[in-house]
């Protein structure tokens, strides 16, 4: 079963995201479940935001193995550093990941202090949308947008 995310539930999402951008000065973050499936994008930090979410959710999933190898319950964050650019993957809840790109210039300390709390707003926001939303049957994907369009283009409609 998929969740079903109406337009006003992405646009908290990406609200959350902007905060998270400006107070961490990070250059694009993009949220993506587990299969790498992008459900927001916010910022410049991100050519293609499908590859880096499809990467970044294999990355993790890889992290959850060594956690598991190493008797921990999991990792809940992964951080690259770049010589240029950096990014910092957080999970959000079980399905879902936070990932945050952001450049040498960046404080990783103002990332991981703020990637926190806005990983529990997206929590607690993606547990109200479980708890009143609809569930739809969609086997490949965990979230779907409503009410037409997509996460980047919401006036434009799904295509059939």
């Amino acid at each position: 079963m998929a969740l079903a995310l109406r337009e006003k539930d992405v646009a908290r999402i990406h609200r959350i995201l902007m905060e998270l951008l400006v107070r961490s000065e990070s250059d694009g973050c993009v949220v993506c479940d587990s299969g790498g499936y992008v459900l927001a994008q916010e910022g410049r930090g991100a050519s293609d935001p499908l590859l880096l979410s499809a990467l970044g959710a294999g990355v993790f999933a890889a992290s959850r193995e060594l956690a598991r190898v190493l008797g921990e319950d999991e990792f809940s964050a992964v951080f690259h550093q770049g010589e240029r650019r950096s990014i910092f993957i957080r999970a959000v809840n079980a399905e879902v990941l936070l990932v945050i790109i952001f450049s040498n210039t960046a404080n990783v300390g103002l990332v991981r202090l703020y990637a926190g709390p806005a990983a529990g707003q997206m929590r607690a926001l993606l547990e109200e949308i479980a708890a009143t939303g609809e569930d739809v049957e969609h086997p490949e994907r965990a979230f779907i947008l409503t009410e037409g369009g997509d996460l980047f283009n919401a006036g434009t409609p799904p295509p059939e």
